[in-house]
């Protein structure tokens, strides 16, 4: 576990230090401070210090313990040797400052001074680091909307629950979320619950003690690895009632305690899950806490399928298609309107993700500056039939979507593709019409409407 003392005082004289240093400081600003005597009283720590500020006494040149964790440390601390009057103005760790002990005011402004460099080196990595991940493509409303509250509570410390079906891309807005927020310069972890056993999912979260077993070595969770950052528990609803009880303690008590362990442990770390399913659902079949679910649930972020949004889907595709033409040393290449056609008609059960497995198979199988329809997976272009698991519910799909779409057509057949008068007709509001006008791309029926009509102004636009 990480011990965060903003500074750390080590000598024969840190009490003296000490009292000065909290008359110094500025009232209300107080930073937390660890006083220890010699290298053996700080290795003797539960765990391991990670000061910004290392205050030490010229007398700790004698203690060869201290000097090795400090050697060991230097890079990630701050150093500062205290020096009496009579004592050699030199420092055994290079790089290190030598401070006259008369001069200890200066410290409040070195404590600054580090902590705005490691601010500024954490905002450097975080920013790195998303910059480096996949990113959200699309200009949907659905899209932009989720993108937009996502950015209003990545400073909050309320919980997030993201929703959706598989492979429309929660982890990308988890991680908007951590990247955008003022917690970017610390650890961002994440955990599938659905692929560790149930067994281990309990010492993945909480750590274990090394006296629970034989040859079982102390270890910590990923609760722990993302102190003061944020934890991301994908497929939550995978966890079981007795893991989820846990769980709901450290967000109602921001404690826990390791496996095998009787030390309390307290965190501060943000918590964002996310799941495909039904969490209401499975409630009722009481599989789900009910209050492990509203203590999630206090921000709710539902990411559209992809085939509500089909509008993304060119965007998507050059998307990949420039991302896997450089992973795989690949000049660009193009799209043909057919192989867009199929793309945009396909009703993506896997969503983003197998429209990104798609666009690398042909990527990578694909011949030439195009990416033509023999290029696509068999199951787009129709001559593979789904498993018999979802054939049913894909048929059913298909027909609602086939009969929803006739009546549309019809309907603006009937009005002139003009959409408010077919918005009339079929008894829904104009701004119903729009979108189903969208997700069908009814744009591409218009050449087929009765002869001698004029297209309206509605269908112009779009």
């Amino acid at each position: 576990m990480r011990n965060r003392h903003e500074i750390l005082v080590c000598g024969e004289r840190r009490a003296e230090i000490t009292t000065r240093l909290r008359d110094i400081l500025p009232e209300g600003t107080t930073p937390s401070i660890l006083s220890v005597t010699d290298g053996a009283d700080l290795c003797a720590q539960s765990s391991s210090p990670e000061p910004d500020l290392v205050l030490a006494s010229t007398d700790c040149v004698r203690d060869q313990v201290f000097l090795d964790w400090l050697r060991d440390h230097h890079r990630e601390h701050a150093v500062v040797w205290i020096r009496r009057s009579d004592s050699p103005n030199e420092t055994p760790v290079a790089g290190a400052l030598v401070l006259p002990e008369q001069e200890l005011r200066a410290v409040p402004y070195l404590l600054k001074l580090v902590r705005r460099r490691v601010q500024d080196e954490a905002r450097a990595a975080g920013a790195g680091a998303y910059k480096a991940r996949r990113r959200i493509v699309g200009g949907s409303e659905g899209i932009l909307e989720v993108q937009t509250y996502a950015r209003k509570v990545c400073n909050a410390q309320s919980s997030v629950l993201v929703t959706g079906e598989s492979g429309t891309g929660k982890e990308l807005i988890a991680s908007l979320i951590h990247y955008e927020s003022e917690r970017r310069g610390e650890p961002f972890v994440k955990v599938n619950c659905a692929a560790i056993p149930e067994t281990l999912l309990e010492t993945e979260l909480f750590g274990i003690e090394s006296n629970i077993a034989t040859n079982v070595d102390r270890r910590i969770g990923k609760f722990e690895q993302a102190q003061r950052g944020t934890i991301f528990l994908d497929e939550v609803g995978d966890m079981s009632l007795m893991t989820q009880a846990k769980v709901l303690r450290v967000l109602q008590e921001r404690e826990f305690e390791r496996v095998g362990g009787t030390e309390t442990i307290h965190v501060r770390t943000r918590v964002i899950a996310a799941t495909n399913k039904d969490l209401r659902a499975e409630m009722k079949k009481a599989l789900f806490r009910s209050d492990l679910f509203y203590r999630l649930n206090v921000i709710n972020l539902q990411i559209p399928a992809l085939r509500d949004r089909r509008e993304d889907i060119p965007a998507l595709t050059e998307y990949f298609i420039g991302v896997f033409c450089e992973e795989n040393g690949l000049s660009p290449r193009t799209v043909t309107p057919e192989t867009m056609e199929l793309l945009i008609d396909y009703e993506w059960p896997g969503n983003v993700r197998e429209l990104e497995n798609a666009i690398e198979r042909a990527v990578v199988l694909g011949d030439g500056d195009t990416i033509a329809t023999e290029d696509l997976p068999p199951a787009i272009l129709g001559t593979v039939q789904p498993g018999a698991d979802d054939a049913d519910a894909r048929t059913l799909q298909s027909r609602v979507s086939d009969f929803e779409r006739s009546l549309l057509i019809d309907a603006l057949n009937r009005s002139d593709w003009v959409q408010a008068h077919a918005a009339r007709r079929l008894g829904i509001s104009e701004r119903s019409m729009w979108h189903f006008y969208k997700k069908y791309r009814l744009d591409r029926f218009v050449k087929n409407r009765r002869p001698g009509r004029k297209r309206g102004r509605s269908a112009r636009a779009l």
